[in-house]
Order: structure tokens, then C-alpha cells, then sequence
């Protein structure tokens, strides 16, 4: 028997040993643990998810059991729907719902000016995408689109006598949405960070316009490739539906339509698979139509279905990568007297501190703010809007006393509604107009409608503009927005909702004799 020191030595080796095996194990175990297992859903909800009931709608996005949930026609109702259907974070502008946190790549807000193409709405040119958290410190891009419904492909095929006609159709359409969605992403995909797109793209694909679906349907008339799906593949993007399930014979994966609802057809629709969920630097393991009982072609079925489009869930492993320094205030819009939600990541999992400036300002002309939060102890700080007077406001996030990200936010008075007015409220026929509004809510398609004074239809807009979803803002009505150069008389502007027709608020105009 050894005594002393040889046993010591013994047994340090041993325990090096043993340190060495378990090394060697944590890292091979690390090295699986960076990739993770998402689902990911796509959703037309139909005109607010309220078109048969809301909560089908929720009970929907809960049966799919996904991580992320794109919404396409939420029409102001997106976080009533992630509430119900019990997910936690919410991006308005981008109108996707979240188990995992989100945080905007730049600073909460459009930056830009001017009239952005319809998947772009609400959103710089370069930043289409959200960040979302789907591990500590490790972040995956997701952005969310619906392009332009009419005039739609498939029914211009219908009357076509080639493809080419119906390549005219999406060239004019869907073509130069898709350029700038695709634009947008194309750096995102090519940092290697995981990229989902979720979409009502309004559009079929060449793989499923292929000859062999057009000799068993009748609506596929001959093959077409159609472009909008090329360019997201040209983008790098894969249709995680049709990569799972190859074969359009077998499985055609048709979202579009149930029913207006189920079972309610509408005569001469064209039924296609025209929502999507992509992927680039990710793997689909599974692909499953979200829709209304006794469809053999529905994986996941929910009785009463809510809406006139089926869903999409897909599954997917990806190796997320690391998160820059982010910041996100919620809600963005505040209401004086109440509280809102400083949430960070801090790179490193470094001490942080964040303040709250005035827009623009820097950490100098902080009102309140915070420093000294240990990141792995508590990622996010709760600050009142005591000292906060109505306006336009930034959170900073300070990491080493420096500043590290910003993101942007707004507070209204207490109980205060949002606010438009005309700048010069005279003008002369073919005049552009300037309109200044506060409190808007801050969706992504908030708009500003011309109407007649007082026309109570509310389809009678006269010229429209999206807002970009500022909080408050200012732009002008040039004519080319216009449907028609307005005679002289009085009229009015309104501040309208998420795509929709909630009236926000108004404010008149006149236009003089010229």
C-alpha cells in the first residue's frame, strides 16, 4: 500500500483524469447544446382573427405549438392575440408573436422617409428582420410579410394563354415587393446568422405549378415557375414545406382556401399553397398545414377553423449566433403615469445600465435611469414615467459607462388619444399637404386616409399614406398619392389603424378655388 506522497500523486491524477473526461464531455455536449430545435408558424388570421371567433384564432397558434408566430391581417388585434394564445413578446411593426424575447436590430422605429414598398412597411430597408433570443445570449433573424393580393396569379392564369401572360401579372405586382424583402435579407443570410421569413405571399410556387399537378388539377393550366418563390431561393431561402414534403402529387399543402369560413366556398376561387415558411442557415425536420378538421391534407386540425387561409407550422435546427448589445422598451407607446419595460442583452452577460433621454439626446441629459445591473442576475429593469413629460423619448443601454445601443419610445398624457393636424390647413387643387399626428399606436400598416368631410364610408378614402408606425411624426401628401386631383371644398384627414378602418383620429381641411 502506497502512503505519502505517491498516493497524493495518485489521486491527483486520477482527479485530472477525471477532470479531462468530464472536459471532453462538456464540450461535446456544448457543441450540441448551440443548436436548437424552433418551430415556426405562419398565420393569416383573416381581417383581425375575429372573423369567426378570437379565440379559435389563439386556439390555432396554440395547437400548432410554435415558438414564433408570423401574423398576416392581425388589423391592430396582435397582442390581444399573443395574450390569449399565452405568448409573452410581441414586435408590432412586424406583427410577430414570441415565446422567446424580441428585440429590433436598429432603434424601434422607421428612420426612413417616404413611402417603403408593402413588405417593408414600418421598417428600415435594412432591417426587415427582428432578433429573437432563442438562447442566452444567441439570437435567430425572423421577418414577416404579406405582399399584395390582387391581381392574383393563378386566377390570371386562368385566362392566360401561356405562362409568360401570368409572368407579366407578378412582374408588376409581387416582383418588386419581393426585390426589395429579399434585398433586405440577403446580408442577414450571408452573416451565417439562421434567417425565418413567414409570409401570406400571395403567390403559388414553380414546384408545385410543375406537369404533373396540372394533369391531376384543373386550375394548373401548365407549369409556371413562378418568380416570387425563385427569388426567395435565389435569396437563399428554402420552402420548408415543400423541402420536407417534395412531392406536390402527394402532399399539395394547400393553405389557401378552406372556406370564407369553413365550409363556405367562394365560387371560382382558386385553391393554391400560397403561404410559406422559409429558411436559410437552418434544417426543416417537419412540416405541418395547421387547418379545419376532416382534411386529409391537414396535419393539425381545429374545429371551428377561424380563418379563410390555413396555417403553417415547421420545425427546424439551427445553430443561432451570438446576440450584438440590444435594448427594447415595453410598450412603446406609454401612457403618462404608468410604467414600461427597459429589456436588454448585454454581450458577455457584462454589468449594464440603461437611461432615459430625451429623442436623440445623449447619456448626459439622462432624466432617470439605472447602472450596475449584474446581466445574469436581471436582463431587464421596470422604470416609471415619473419626470417623463408627454413626447418623444430614447432608452439608452450602457455597457462600461459607454453607450451601447438605443431604441426609441414615446409618451402620451394620461388618458390621452392620439392626435392629427393639417399643418396649413389651406390649400390649392394639386398642392401637396403636410400632416403632423401623435399617440398613433404604432402597427405596422398605421395609415392616413383623405376623405370628404364627414362621408361616413369608410372605403371612400381619397388618397392614403402609411405612417411608417411612428409613434408621432410628421409627412406630406404629395399628389402623385391621390386617386384624383380634389375639387375645391372641405375635406379631412384620419389616422387610421393597422390596415384596417379604426378611425384615430381626424382633422379638416380645405381646399381652395385654384
Amino acid at each position: 500500500m502506497e502512503t505519502g506522497v505517491g498516493r497524493r500523486i495518485g489521486t491527483l491524477a486520477g482527479v485530472l483524469s477525471a477532470a479531462l473526461a468530464a472536459a471532453a464531455t462538456a464540450a461535446g455536449t456544448a457543441a450540441a447544446e448551440e443548436a436548437v430545435n424552433l418551430r415556426i408558424m405562419s398565420y393569416n388570421v383573416w381581417y383581425g382573427g375575429a372573423q369567426v371567433s378570437l379565440e379559435q384564432t389563439a386556439a390555432a397558434i396554440r395547437a400548432a405549438d410554435a415558438d414564433i408566430v408570423g401574423l398576416q391581417e392581425p388589423d391592430g388585434n396582435t397582442a390581444r392575440i399573443a395574450a390569449m394564445a399565452g405568448y409573452p413578446y410581441v414586435d408590432l411593426r412586424r406583427h410577430i408573436i414570441s415565446r422567446v424575447p424580441l428585440f429590433d436590430p436598429k432603434l424601434g422605429e422607421r428612420t426612413e422617409t417616404g413611402q417603403a414598398p408593402y413588405t417593408l412597411a414600418g421598417v428600415d430597408s435594412d432591417a426587415a428582420h427582428v432578433w429573437a433570443l432563442v438562447a442566452p445570449g444567441r439570437v435567430v433573424a425572423v421577418a414577416n410579410v404579406h405582399l399584395t393580393s390582387d391581381p392574383y396569379g393563378p386566377n390570371a392564369a386562368q385566362e392566360a394563354a401561356g405562362p409568360d401572360e401570368v409572368l407579366a401579372v407578378e412582374a408588376e405586382t409581387r416582383m418588386p415587393e419581393v426585390e426589395a424583402l429579399a434585398a433586405a435579407l440577403e446580408p442577414v443570410v450571408a452573416s451565417g446568422a439562421p434567417v425565418f421569413v413567414t409570409g401570406d405571399f400571395n403567390s403559388p410556387s414553380g414546384r408545385d405549378w410543375t406537369a404533373a399537378v396540372a394533369a391531376l388539377r384543373p386550375e394548373v393550366k401548365f407549369p409556371v415557375d413562378w418568380p416570387v418563390p425563385a427569388r426567395m431561393e435565389a435569396a437563399g431561402f428554402t420552402d420548408s414545406f415543400r423541402a420536407v414534403h417534395p412531392d406536390p402529387v402527394a402532399r399539395p399543402g394547400l393553405t389557401y382556401s378552406p372556406g370564407f369560413p369553413h365550409p363556405v366556398p367562394q365560387e371560382g376561387e382558386i385553391m393554391d399553397r400560397i403561404d410559406y415558411v422559409w429558411s436559410a442557415n437552418a434544417t426543416p425536420t417537419a412540416s405541418q398545414v395547421v387547418g379545419e378538421a376532416g382534411n386529409p391534407d391537414v396535419d393539425v386540425a381545429v374545429a371551428p377553423w377561424p380563418s379563410d387561409h390555413r396555417a403553417v407550422v415547421s420545425a427546424f435546427t439551427a445553430v443561432p449566433v451570438e446576440a450584438p448589445a440590444l435594448i427594447a422598451v415595453e410598450p412603446r407607446l406609454v401612457e403618462e403615469g404608468g410604467s414600461f419595460l427597459v429589456r436588454v442583452n448585454s454581450p458577455g452577460r457584462a454589468d449594464w445600465g440603461a437611461v432615459i433621454v430625451p429623442r436623440g439626446g445623449t447619456a448626459d441629459a439622462a432624466v432617470t435611469g439605472v447602472d450596475g445591473i449584474m446581466a445574469y442576475w436581471q436582463p431587464g429593469f421596470r422604470f416609471s414615467t415619473h419626470g417623463l413629460s408627454p413626447g418623444a423619448w430614447d432608452a439608452v443601454l450602457l455597457i462600461g459607462g459607454e453607450e451601447a445601443a438605443r431604441t426609441r419610445f414615446s409618451v402620451i398624457p394620461e388618458g390621452g388619444r392620439a392626435t392629427i393636424e393639417v399643418v396649413t390647413p389651406e390649400v390649392r387643387p394639386g398642392e401637396p399637404m403636410t400632416v403632423r399626428w401623435s399617440g398613433a399606436p404604432g402597427f405596422r400598416f398605421d395609415w392616413i386616409g383623405v376623405y370628404a368631410k364627414g362621408d361616413w364610408n369608410l372605403y371612400n378614402y381619397l388618397a392614403f399614406a402609411y405612417t411608417g408606425a411612428v409613434l408621432e411624426g410628421e409627412m406630406t401628401l404629395e399628389p402623385d398619392l391621390y386617386y384624383q386631383v380634389l375639387e375645391p371644398g372641405d375635406y379631412e384627414v384620419r389616422l387610421m389603424a393597422d390596415d384596417h378602418y379604426q378611425v384615430l383620429a381626424t382633422a379638416p381641411f380645405t381646399v381652395l378655388p385654384p
